[in-house]
């Protein structure tokens, strides 16, 4: 047997913080982790700080969360699997890691959560449906439905700061990407997702 970690983490971004008004919860967003201290996390989310609408699957550091000085409460879950099933997650976002520039965050998914809906598009999820596809979670779940499913499984609940000690490895996430950079590369992702929506 094998363990993953899945965590909940409430960003403390404007969009995050706007989904916790919205939705009423306290996390925001979900993450897999092959460590408990969430050294490496993979899900779908902006790419840079300054970029909400150019999104995808993406390799985040705790740094993301900690920068200048601020913290973020997260909710860790310990779940063992199989070694295959290991094995199949690690190729999995081993292929979406190889994949990036064709896996987008779905936006239409992320504007139907409020109404418990999902749109599915080709290479295309919000956290919650990639950690579902993890899981292999079939039916729509919200996140603080899925953080009642692995209740049982709750290793750490608290700061993220004291759980990874205030690790500040930097990737390249803060960035600055130019306003034009924003618009031609948003648009973009937007015409390619609806251009992958299936019309049947």
């Amino acid at each position: 047997m094998k363990n993953i970690y899945v965590a909940f983490l409430a960003s403390n971004y404007k969009s995050g913080k706007f989904i916790r008004l919205l939705t009423r919860t306290r996390y925001s967003h979900v993450v897999l982790s092959e460590s408990p201290q969430l050294s490496e996390m993979y899900s779908f989310a902006r790419q840079h700080y300054n970029t909400p609408f150019v999104a995808g699957f993406v390799r985040e550091l705790p740094s993301r969360y900690l920068h200048n000085g601020t913290d973020t409460p997260v909710k860790v879950c310990k779940i063992s699997i199989s070694d295959a099933r290991y094995e199949w997650i690690l190729s999995m976002v081993h292929s979406f890691m190889r994949k990036r520039k064709l896996m987008k965050y779905n936006f239409f998914s992320a504007l139907a959560y409020p109404l418990h809906r999902s749109v599915k598009i080709p290479n295309a999820y919000i956290c919650i449906e990639f950690i579902r596809l993890i899981l292999g979670i079939k039916h729509f779940l919200t996140i603080p439905q899925l953080e009642k499913h692995l209740e049982s499984c709750v290793i750490y609940e608290g700061s993220l700061r004291a759980l990874t000690n205030g690790c500040q490895n930097e990737d390249d996430y803060f960035e600055h990407k130019s306003f034009f950079y924003q618009v031609g590369r948003g648009a973009a992702d937007l015409a390619l997702l609806i251009r992958r929506i299936p019309t049947r």
